[in-house]
């Protein structure tokens, strides 16, 4: 799911996300209009965008997934270490908004581009544990979907800072838009004529 994202970078290194307009309004609409249906079909949304990713990593080897295009740019390996950061992430921030609150410690100053963009909590020295790990954190996820019920909080919610306002049951389907720029990313370092041949 290639969404078109551009970054530019600014004089003080930060990086600003921009994307065509009927794009960012597709994937608000993808967002909200799929959390609204059944624990079921969100579990199935969240789901595909998870075997995408993993299918993307298939016979990756280890100096594949730690090969880098360019200075600045991430691995294969720093990819997916994103990925179970913002998995983890968002597993804990759904539990939260879930009973209308919001995770210890998370306030407005998490809510800017500065604190989401290009977020690395977890690493990792190999593909398989990094693999292992985000397998694990979509099994957290999928866990939470399956126990939406009618008492679930929709008020509160939490920004991305892009994309507005989720609320719990918005950010599980959010991971399938994730999940699907990412894997995007991935066949493109896969791509550049460097990329090691295994």
């Amino acid at each position: 799911m290639d969404l078109g994202l551009k970054y530019a970078v600014g004089p003080d290194g930060t990086r600003a996300m921009s994307m065509p307009d009927e794009t960012r309004d597709w994937v608000i609409s993808f967002v909200r209009e799929n959390a609204r249906k059944s624990p079921s079909e969100i579990e199935a949304v969240a789901h595909e965008g998870h075997q995408e990713l993993l299918a993307a990593l298939e016979g990756v080897s280890e100096a594949q997934a730690a090969y880098k295009p360019g200075a600045d740019d991430w691995s294969i390996l720093e990819l997916v270490a994103h990925e179970v950061s913002v998995k983890r992430t968002i597993g804990a921030l759904a539990a939260a908004l879930r009973n209308g609150a919001l995770p210890p410690g998370f306030g407005p100053q998490f809510e800017e581009a500065k604190a989401q963009d290009g977020f690395i909590a977890a690493r990792f020295d190999t593909l398989a544990g990094a693999r292992e790990a985000a397998q694990a954190a979509h099994d957290a996820i999928v866990a939470f979907v399956r126990g939406l019920d009618g008492s679930v909080n929709t008020d509160v919610t939490f920004r991305h800072y892009y994309f507005g306002a989720f609320n719990a049951r918005e950010w599980p389907v959010f991971l399938r838009i994730h999940d699907g720029d990412h894997t995007s990313h991935i066949a493109k370092i896969k791509a550049v004529a460097g990329y090691p041949a295994t």
